[in-house]
């Protein structure tokens, strides 16, 4: 115990060893009496020692027992209990230790010991988590018997693929499918092949070799093929029956070694776990498929998966400007509606059902309150009742300090300029671009870098990055966002956004409860999420509570009709802003959808567009407008009119249908009087009517 520098356990005698050294005093007493002969004094003797050796055995054997059940305890208590499997265990935390210091008083020094441990609330919180977390280990192991992955033995007949179609979402909705597709390799043991990248919205970057992953771990840890996916003969050989339909998908996973046997032998070549009709989540929004053994699959891919270091050294944790000044103590996530149709309801809605989905049903209404989930798609008006931990609150908003990573559709330096930083990877793109056209034969080093058929479409032929730019610049921007989350102390999150999902994810099991979010989200060994330290915690709703009378003005009235509908509800406007236009300041309106338009073609084949509408404002009315339609591969016409006719919506969608617009209304007059915030200026844009 010296050794090991453990604290001194004094432990009671026992009986045994109190026993001798009565028997001892008796003996001694019994020769001032009488002395005995020298034979019987020989003999007496020789039956003391042996009864001595004898106790004294047994003294130690019971010694020895108290020291090894002492030990077993402290083994338990730091998480070290051997009969517990630990090949996956995460470091426990480490506990209280001693360090001298001088320790001046009344002008005296004298050493002291002094126990540096945690403040009782991050103790307390911290507990919390091991709890969590030896819960997590003890359910490693079935109560039935080994693990799946010893039962399942497949034979090794056929060649053993597996892969999937690619969902139309974006890109942390693609990442997340490769993580879905790459855990069934791993659970069925199957080599993963990758399938190629045909469209813009499939681009993820890491086939091409623009710099943007670094994938060595990845490769080193997992059987994955990037090439064979990149052939279209392999897509057209897969058969029917080896791609699953969505119910099948879902269950594929959860019916464990009998189910995958049978898959076994009904394709030994190729399984297509589909993919095309949504992504793969099973139980609830946002849950990885099996049990707990195959869940913990697909969340250690996350430690594999890294940004190159000429891309990552842009992520705000690794800037000068970062350092040493509080930016490293709250993330956030602000994602107002998005999503196409510009729908308020869509982010309140797709919150409420992905927090009521995890938590049990006597805990919803204190983490799924209205307050919350309507708060969360608009933070900037509600930012103290989203911090969900007593931690990260501050005292005042304008001593928070944070990195934000924001879908752009509010301006967040109206109310916290200054107090924010933000990823910006303009200099990546900027040094990628000297790289090409410094080179010798730019041309051919960009046929080396496009390997997936999207990337080598727009870079056929070429000299400079030219339409591939902005395909790198919108994937490269929102991988510096989501990286960004990672870092912080706090992330702030939304609650149905597959970007702070996969911000929680790369965060890991053991940072669950440093946000509002991810400990809901994740949760692989229960059915519903583990509470957080309810006395660590702040911000919960009231049960007895009528949730709706401590519901903020502005979240009952901006954010509601944060978009303005036109009255046949095609078209929608998200925000206005001063732009400078044929040498004055100009009202301009960015929206979306279809408006009153005609889009000519002069002689020489050129179009113009003429807006069959007019703009009021205040007391001005009938101002002739201006429209700026995005410009894209092909005409006006074709982008706005044709393309994307299969969505049933009049907004842009997939498929290359752009409306997306700017309306400057040219005789409008900004009155500050009737706007509850001023409204921003582009600092610096380049606008001609029709482009």
């Amino acid at each position: 115990q010296r050794r090991r520098r453990q604290p001194t356990t004094i432990v009671p005698l026992p009986y045994q060893c109190q026993c001798l050294g009565h028997a001892m005093n008796s003996v001694r007493f019994q020769q001032k009496k009488k002395k005995p002969t020298n034979k019987g004094f020989f003999r007496c003797t020789l039956v003391l020692l042996t009864s001595a050796a004898v106790l004294l055995s047994i003294c130690t054997l019971v010694l020895s027992w108290v020291a090894i059940q002492i030990d077993h305890t402290r083994k338990v208590q730091r998480g070290g209990n051997s009969d517990i499997d630990v090949s996956h265990r995460e470091s426990p935390h480490k506990e209280p230790r001693l360090r001298k210091r001088n320790d001046i008083n009344n002008g005296e020094s004298s050493k002291i010991l002094e126990v540096v441990a945690e403040t009782k609330s991050e103790v307390q919180r911290k507990t919390k988590v091991d709890s969590h977390k030896k819960k997590v280990v003890s359910d490693t192991t079935p109560k039935g018997g080994n693990r799946n992955s010893e039962i399942y033995q497949p034979a090794q007949t056929g060649k053993r693929i597996l892969t999937y179609k690619r969902f139309g979402g974006r890109l942390n909705n693609q990442l997340f499918q490769f993580i879905t597709a790459l855990q069934h390799a791993k659970v069925l043991k199957r080599t993963f092949v990758v399938p190629n990248e045909v469209r813009d919205v499939d681009w993820t970057g890491m086939f091409d070799g623009f710099g943007i992953w670094d994938l060595e771990s990845l490769n080193n840890a997992y059987d994955i093929d990037w090439t064979t996916g990149l052939s279209i003969e392999f897509v057209t050989t897969v058969p029917e029956r080896c791609v699953l339909t969505p119910k099948e998908g879902k269950e594929l996973l959860n019916g464990g070694p009998n189910l995958w046997e049978e898959w076994d032998k009904r394709c030994p070549d190729v399984i297509d776990i589909a993919g095309n009709t949504g992504l793969l989540f099973c139980g609830k929004q946002h849950q990885f498929c099996g049990d707990y053994e195959a869940q913990m699959e697909a969340y250690r891919i996350y430690d594999h998966i890294k940004l190159s270091s000429d891309l990552s050294q842009y992520i705000p944790s690794k800037r000068d400007e970062f350092k040493d000044k509080g930016y490293d103590e709250l993330a956030i996530h602000s994602r107002r509606a998005g999503e196409g149709g510009y729908d308020w309801e869509l982010c309140v809605n797709g919150n409420a059902r992905t927090c009521t989905g995890h938590i049990a049903v006597g805990d919803r209404d204190m983490f799924c309150d209205i307050r919350t989930m309507k708060g969360n798609c608009a933070i900037w008006l509600d930012l103290d009742y989203q911090i969900k931990a007593k931690s990260a609150l501050k005292k005042a908003e304008k001593q928070y300090r944070f990195v934000l990573a924001s879908d752009g559709t509010h301006d967040w330096n109206i109310d916290f300029k200054g107090q924010f930083i933000v990823a910006n990877n303009t200099d990546w793109l900027l040094a990628l671009e000297r790289k090409i056209s410094e080179n010798a034969d730019p041309g051919k080093l960009l046929d080396t870098m496009a390997v997936t058929a999207i990337a080598r479409s727009k870079l056929q032929r070429q000299e400079s990055l030219g339409r591939m730019r902005a395909t790198l610049d919108a994937l490269t921007a929102t991988l510096l966002d989501l990286f960004s989350l990672v870092d912080s102390k706090y992330l702030l999150g939304a609650y149905y956004s597959t970007l702070s999902l996969n911000a929680c994810l790369f965060r890991g099991m053991d940072r669950i409860y440093d946000s509002n979010m991810c400990w809901i989200l994740m949760h692989p060994e229960n059915k519903h999420a583990i509470l957080p330290p309810l006395q660590e915690s702040v911000n919960m709703n009231d049960k007895n509570r009528n949730q709706d009378d401590h519901l903020p003005a502005a979240l009952m009235s901006d954010v509601e009709h944060a978009f303005v509908r036109s009255d046949d509800g095609n078209f929608v406007a998200i925000d206005r802003y001063l732009v400078r236009f044929k040498g004055k300041d100009v009202i301009g309106v960015l929206g979306d959808g279809l408006v009153p338009i005609s889009i000519m073609k002069n002689s020489n084949g050129e179009e113009s567009i003429q807006a069959d509408f007019t703009c009021s404002y205040g007391d001005d009315h009938d101002s002739p407008a201006t429209v700026i339609l995005m410009k894209g591969h092909q005409s006006h016409n074709e982008h706005y009119f044709v393309l994307g006719e299969k969505y049933n919506t009049p907004f842009s969608t997939n498929g290359d249908r752009f409306r997306t617009l700017i309306i400057l209304c040219e005789k409008l007059r900004y009155d500050r009087s009737l706007s509850r915030h001023p409204v921003r200026f582009f600092q610096s844009i380049t606008m001609v009517a029709g482009q």
